[in-house]
């Protein structure tokens, strides 16, 4: 049996993390594992630091990386293999964050967070077994 991995991004525009306003756009990707997969985050203002989490069901929120603007540089947590998460500057206020092999323990909620004084866009990429 072919495993697959079913790939749902959700960006939330700019608001609070439980915002629900109505300008929402959302992409599903099918991936078979062994695959990789890149999502963009849009972050519209300055930030010092943009951070990646997964959640997974029946666990606490994990941070798995986060990228350091100033520096261009991406630092994975520890507990987690540095080749397979990496994050990178894409345009102006776009950051990619690269997942790679993917397998049947990724799957879960990854969540692409800043942390400013202000408002700030909330991005989801929801990945799933099939």
């Amino acid at each position: 049996m072919l495993w697959t991995l079913s790939l749902l991004v959700a960006f939330l525009p700019p608001g609070s993390q439980t915002s629900s306003n109505s300008e929402k756009t959302m992409t599903v990707v099918t991936k078979p594992t062994g695959s990789s997969v890149a999502v963009t985050c849009s972050i519209p203002q300055q930030s010092g630091y943009i951070h990646w989490y997964r959640f997974q069901e029946g666990k606490a929120p994990q941070r798995l990386l986060y990228y350091i603007v100033s520096s261009s540089s991406s630092i994975v947590d520890s507990g987690f293999d540095a080749w397979k998460y990496e994050a990178s500057k894409s345009t102006q206020g776009s950051y990619n964050v690269f997942l790679r092999n993917l397998g049947r323990d990724d799957s879960g909620v990854y969540y692409c967070a800043v942390w400013t004084d202000r408002p700030a866009p909330s991005h989801f990429l929801f990945l799933t077994l099939r």
